[in-house]
Formats: structure tokens, sequence, C-alpha cells
């Protein structure tokens, strides 16, 4: 890749990875790397980044994020999803786990480990990685995480989890040219339950790009309720990859949920694998200022009686964009599996774009297959109705925006999140002391 035709940042990523040290690891290193330079950036004319346009990103020269000085507990206070009296919490600073959690003792049910801790054989860190390397749109960035990351988490869920598990993301570096690469592998034992939820944030340095990838497994009739919640500065950008495998009898919900950062672009492949797996997909994405949100989904029905839901509620106001992808493949031999894809977009503002893309791939008969799309301003007769009942047309606008988001927010099951997640939007809302008080 090395030459006049490489982009800035592929040559410093390319500079990052012949300076790195050789680990146990290098050999799947090596090929993803390898893979990612030759299928280069993205770029408009690659289907699922046709309304995110890299080009000021590819001009940067990245530099490894540096370990970051900051202690656990003020990591912790940037998010403001903890709350110790019902979840744990871990914090990975630039990518680096601190363990053991801080405050609130782990459930039995779950197993933590430090990727550097594990032997380097384990297959735990390469399982999926084939996934990845097909190279298309999707598993680029998670091909670049493979090759770079310094750390990360393996959970493993052996039981039935009662607590929350929080992992606090937290972002910070010298500017925005610093790259982390954070890492968090999910594997839930048959019949296991549990919560866990990812805040990315941004504190003890200055705003940069990190790029993130979640690989979660389900073995039979597990059920994983995960989060994804995006909150760092304004300055900040997040491409975070999401890979979830589902064997027979398994249950994913998974909420989605673009509350900050400058660039924000979130991918989930949902691997849909033995008959009875089922994904709730809830995406809760919010343009705000200049702020740029593209939500790519792909559920897979690789198996018959499989289920997928896709709801998507997007927001834009000032001049950001936010952008639903989503696609579901129904493979051959999936018969009597069923698909749902409901997306509804808001426009604040005429310099604001929504755009929702839904599709649909069935390669087999006796199916069950809708999507829908839509996209408008605020509903002229509530809006005058609200006005009509004494008051005020910024205070009204804000109701029906909250009102129009509660889709996604009413379907969250655990109710400390919910309410954070709720107090966040509302700031982000004209009048939000009057809201508050509507709750």
């Amino acid at each position: 890749m090395s030459g006049t035709s490489a982009t800035a940042a592929l040559r410093s990523i390319e500079a990052q990875w012949s300076a790195r040290k050789s680990d146990a690891l290098a050999e799947a290193r090596t090929q993803a790397m390898q893979r990612f330079l030759a299928l280069g950036l993205p770029t408009t004319r690659d289907e699922s980044w046709r309304y995110t346009n890299l080009r000021a990103l590819a001009a940067r020269r990245f530099v490894a994020a540096p370990a970051l000085d900051l202690d656990a507990s003020a990591a912790r206070g940037a998010s403001w999803l903890a709350d110790a009296a019902v979840m744990s919490c871990i914090v990975l600073l630039n990518g680096r786990p601190l363990l053991p959690c801080l405050d609130a003792p782990l459930d039995p049910a779950l197993a933590v480990t430090a990727l550097r801790d594990l032997s380097p054989g384990e297959a735990l860190i390469h399982d999926g990685d084939d996934a990845a390397a097909r190279g298309d749109d999707l598993g680029r960035w998670a091909l670049l995480n493979t090759a770079l990351f310094a750390d990360g988490l393996l959970i493993r869920v052996a039981g039935a989890a009662t607590k929350p598990l929080l992992i606090v993301h937290v972002g910070g570096g010298a500017g925005a040219d610093d790259l982390a690469h954070p890492r968090v592998i999910i594997e839930a034992a048959a019949g296991s339950a549990a919560t866990i939820i990812e805040h990315h944030v941004t504190a003890g340095g200055e705003p940069l790009f990190a790029n993130s990838l979640t690989r979660i497994g389900l073995q039979r009739g597990a059920r994983l309720d995960h989060y994804r919640v995006f909150s760092a500065a304004a300055a900040a950008t997040n491409i975070d990859s999401l890979q979830i495998r589902l064997a027979a009898d398994s249950h994913c919900r998974e909420f989605t949920l673009a509350l900050g950062g400058g660039l924000v672009r979130t991918e989930m492949e949902a691997m849909l694998a033995g008959a009875g797996a089922a994904v709730d997909s809830y995406a809760l994405l919010v343009g705000h200022a200049a702020r740029h949100v593209d939500c790519v989904n792909l559920a897979h029905h690789a198996a018959p009686h499989t289920r997928s839901a896709q709801t998507a509620r997007a927001i834009a106001s000032g001049t950001s964009r936010v952008v639903f992808n989503s696609k579901v493949v129904v493979a051959a031999g999936a018969s009597q599996s069923e698909s749902q894809q409901s997306c509804r977009g808001l426009l604040l503002s005429p310099q604001a774009e929504i755009d929702s893309r839904p599709q649909l791939e069935i390669h087999t008969d006796e199916v069950k297959c809708a999507h829908g799309a839509t996209t408008g301003r605020l509903d002229k007769d509530m809006f005058f109705y609200l006005l009509s009942r004494g008051l005020d047309r910024a205070t009204a606008q804000s109701l029906l925006v909250f009102a129009f988001l509660a889709d996604v927010l009413t379907g969250m099951p655990l109710p400390a999140a919910r309410t954070a997640i709720e107090n966040n939007l509302i700031a982000q809302l004209p009048d939000s002391q009057l809201l508050r008080s509507f709750r």
C-alpha cells in the first residue's frame, strides 16, 4: 500500500503497523492488516458508505492513542449511566481495561478477563475474525481493530446474571488524530442471561478517533440485553463494529443510542445461525448541530424459524445528517423466518437531512418480511393542538419530539438506564427543565 496512491491516513496506519512489536497473535494480525490495506478506506462508492464521506478523515495522519493516565473513579464518573446501586462497572481507557470492577462487585454469573491475560492461542480471541475477513463494507474497520488492538475484555456469562454490567469506554488523547481500538468479546453459555451496557465518552484528554469492536456469541437458549451508547465530545469520531452470532433459541435485544460525538458510525452484523434464534434491534439516532450519524444493520437469517426486528427513530436538527441503512438477508433453507424493519425520521430544521434505506434479500419461500420508512416534520395538527392548550412553540415542539422517540425509550427493560438516557436526551431539547416536569 505504500506509495503516492495511498492516503495520508493509510500511510500513517501502515507506519503504526510497522512500528508495532510482534506478539503471539502476529499471524492473525498480519492477515487482518494486509486485507485492510488492500481494501483501503471506504468511499461513497461502497454500498453501505454512500451517505458517509470519509475524505476529511483520509487526509489525517493518525498516531496510536497512548495509555490514558486517569483516575479510575474519575473515569467512571465520566459516564452519566453509572449507578453503583444497580450495576457493576468496568472502565477501559483508550481500550485498556482497569480491573477489577469499581464500587459494586461483579455478578457471580459473570467472569471478566483482560485480553492481555489470555493464553496466546485461545480461540476466543480469533473466533469470528473470519467473518470480518470477508472484506465487505461492514468488515473493514473490524479488520483494523484485529490488527492493532492493544488490549480489551473477554466477558463470559455462565448463568443468569441479575446485576447489569456497565463498560465505560473512555477516550482521550493529545488530539483528534489519536487512534484507539477498544475491543470487547462476550461469550454467553447455553441458557444464560445478562445485561451489558457499553458507554463511549470523552475524558482525560482531547477527543480522539475510536475504532471499537464488540463480538457477541450466544449459545443455545442464551439471552442478552446489550446497549451501546455514544455520548463523546463534539469533535470525537466513533466507528463501532458489532458482530453477533446467535445459536438455536437464543435471543439478543440490542439498543444503539447515538447521543453525542461528531462522526458516529455504528455497524451491526447479526448472524441467526440456529433455528429459533431472534434479534430485536432498537436505534435512537440524534442529529444535533453538525453531527453526522450513520447506523448500518445487517440481519442474516441462516436457519429456519428465525426472527429479526429493527426499529429506528431518528431526529435531525441544525445542519446534522442521520442515516439508517438496514438490510435483511434470508438464506436458502431459512424458511418460516420473520423480519420487520421500521425507520421513522423527524426533521427539525431546513438544513438537516435524514436518509433511510431498508432492504430485503430473500432466497427461499414461506417467509414473512416487511419494511417501512418515513421522514417528515412535526405533525401540524398536533402542534396546533398543543399551542391551543397554552404551550409555547419551543415546549410544544420538544414534547412532540420526545413522544416521537418513545418507541425506542419505552422498549428499554432497565429503568436506571432508561431514565439516564431520557435525561441526556431531554438536555439536548429546548425547554429541558419544563420537559422533565412532564415525565
